[in-house]
């Protein structure tokens, strides 16, 4: 259900009252059309514990799920906030070292900031950035590590932009991680196989009134479409309705243009 990454929220919420919603009580009719009324009452002492367990169970994997992928998006977001707040500190020592080094290393810092907000956030927003082709911190690197120092003082200054490249590039590897992984295919399956059961278990009770037990069975079917959105939402950090901001970005952006003006 990936696809739905790039629908818009009420054409998400639509799909999900449909097919979930929908397909509950089409399920629902046929087995009703098949069984009557008077057998599945027979079963309710039973299926009623059987139904209670197994909702309790699926219930605790979608809440492990959706926690752990909620941590995961978090984990995304605060590693876009390290990267960010490491391109205006490296930025900031720049403006310490002489000519050319300083020219050289604010140029390339905002050259960096600007690929970022202009071209991989938005190409990572449609699966679209192959991190293959990316020049990545190398020109940063090469600039940092080719500078011969002159004294003690420009010696602290080379270290610390050390420890900042070290930090922005164990960010972006880490936010090219999160952008390429998924979720286990495991953890989908036992998702999608468990909504199939759940959602079918619940046929096993029959009530004399039919529009109440759609009405139930399909409010049922699409809270779980509903969470398991939230899920898929929450596994793709950078694509989506809930998708991390490059604001970060954009702020330290700004910060360096700002101080570019006053270094004029």
């Amino acid at each position: 259900m990936d696809f739905l990454l790039y629908w818009s929220t009420p054409a998400q919420i639509a799909f999900v009252a449909i097919v979930f919603g929908g397909g509950s009580v089409l399920g629902l009719y046929v087995v009703r059309h098949l069984v009557p009324v008077d057998r599945l009452q027979k079963n309710h002492e039973v299926a009623g514990v059987t139904f209670g367990v197994l909702g309790a169970f699926y219930g605790l994997v979608l809440a492990f799920v959706i926690v752990a992928a909620w941590e995961r998006f978090n984990l995304a977001n605060a590693n876009a906030h390290d990267e960010a707040t490491a391109l205006e500190s490296l930025y900031k020592l720049g403006a310490a070292f002489s000519d050319p080094m300083r020219t050289e290393l604010d140029s390339a810092v905002m050259d960096y900031t600007r690929r970022v907000v202009d071209e991989e956030w938005p190409k990572m927003a449609t699966m679209g950035y192959n991190i293959r082709d990316a020049t990545g911190a190398h020109r940063l690197w090469s600039i940092v590590l080719s500078y011969h120092t002159s004294d003690s003082h420009e010696q602290m200054l080379l270290d610390k932009a050390i420890d900042e490249l070290n930090e922005i590039s164990q960010a972006r590897s880490q936010r090219f991680i999160f952008y390429e992984d998924d979720l286990p295919s495991v953890v989908w399956f036992v998702i999608y196989l468990g909504c199939l059961i759940t959602i079918g278990f619940s046929y096993f009770f029959g009530s004399h009134v039919f529009r109440a037990q759609v009405v139930m069975c399909a409010f049922f079917s699409i809270l779980l479409g509903i969470t398991i959105l939230a899920i898929i939402e929450l596994a793709h950090p950078y694509q989506g309705v809930v998708t991390i901001s490059d604001e970060p970005f954009r702020y330290a952006l700004a910060r360096m243009q700002e101080l570019a003006h006053y270094k004029m």
